[in-house]
C-alpha cells in the first residue's frame, strides 16, 4: 500500500493550502480522498467527512476503512456546515458551484467559528470573493490547478477585514500581478468564455483579463 492516497493536482494544491489542524472538515467529500490524505499526513488528526449524498459517502467511507483512518473520521450526511457539532479549525469546500459554494458559507456562518477555509468552485469565483469579504474574510493565497482537461482556482482565507474592488474580485487579489503556475493559460482560458458573453458586465471582464494575460505576456517575454 502506497503511504498516500494519490491525488490529482487540484486536491493536492487543496491539501497544500489546508492548514495543519486538530480537527478538520471536508464539506462535499465524495470519495474521500482529500481527507484521507490530511489523515495520512498527519496535517488533520481528526476529521469530519460530509457529503449530501449517502452514496457518496459510502465511497468515502469505504476509502478510509481500507485506508485504516476509519476511526479518525466523523461521516456525516448533511447540508453543508450543519453536519459540524464540534469547531474545526480549517473547513475545505471544493467540487461545486460558486453559488452553491457561497449558500453553504451564508448559512453555515455560525458555524464558521473563525476556521480557515480552502475553497474552490467550478463557476462564479468572483462571487465567493465577494461574500467572503461580506464575511469578514480575507484571502491569504490562491493558487491555480489543472486536472480532468479544465482549471480551477484554490483560495484558502482567514477571517480579517479586506476590500475588494470590482478587478481584484474578478481576477483574484493573490493572482493579480504574478506569474502563478498554470496562470497565463488559466487566462487564456477564461478569455475564451469571457468572449461568448454578452454583456456590459462581460465586456469589462474580457478587458481586465485581455490587460493581465499581456502583462503576463509581457513578463514571461523579458
Amino acid at each position: 500500500m502506497n503511504r498516500y492516497s494519490a491525488l490529482d493536482d487540484r486536491l493536492s494544491r487543496a491539501a497544500a493550502l489546508f492548514p495543519a489542524c486538530e480537527y478538520g472538515a471536508d464539506i462535499g467529500a465524495d470519495h474521500g480522498r482529500l481527507s484521507c490524505f490530511l489523515l495520512e499526513s498527519g496535517k488533520a488528526i481528526r476529521m469530519c467527512v460530509a457529503d449530501i449524498s449517502a452514496d457518496s459517502l459510502k465511497k468515502a467511507e469505504a476509502l478510509l476503512t481500507e485506508r485504516g483512518l476509519h476511526d479518525r473520521a466523523d461521516f456525516r450526511v448533511g447540508d453543508g456546515l450543519s453536519v459540524l457539532d464540534r469547531p474545526a479549525g480549517a473547513i475545505a469546500i471544493l467540487g461545486m458551484g460558486g453559488h452553491t459554494l457561497c449558500g453553504i458559507l451564508n448559512n453555515g456562518r455560525e458555524k464558521l467559528k473563525n476556521a480557515a477555509l480552502v475553497l474552490s468552485a467550478h463557476t462564479d469565483m468572483p462571487l465567493v470573493r465577494r461574500t467572503l469579504m461580506e464575511l469578514d474574510y480575507r484571502i491569504e493565497t490562491e493558487e491555480i490547478a489543472f486536472a480532468a482537461n479544465r482549471f480551477y482556482c484554490l483560495l484558502r482565507a482567514v477571517p480579517g477585514l479586506e476590500i475588494l474592488n470590482a478587478k481584484q474580485l474578478c481576477l483574484g487579489p493573490r493572482l493579480m500581478g504574478t506569474i502563478a503556475t498554470h496562470y497565463p493559460e488559466y487566462l487564456q482560458w477564461r478569455i475564451g468564455i469571457a468572449e461568448k458573453k454578452q454583456s456590459p458586465e462581460g465586456q469589462q471582464e474580457l478587458n481586465w483579463l485581455k490587460e493581465e494575460e499581456a502583462r503576463v505576456r509581457h513578463c514571461q517575454n523579458d
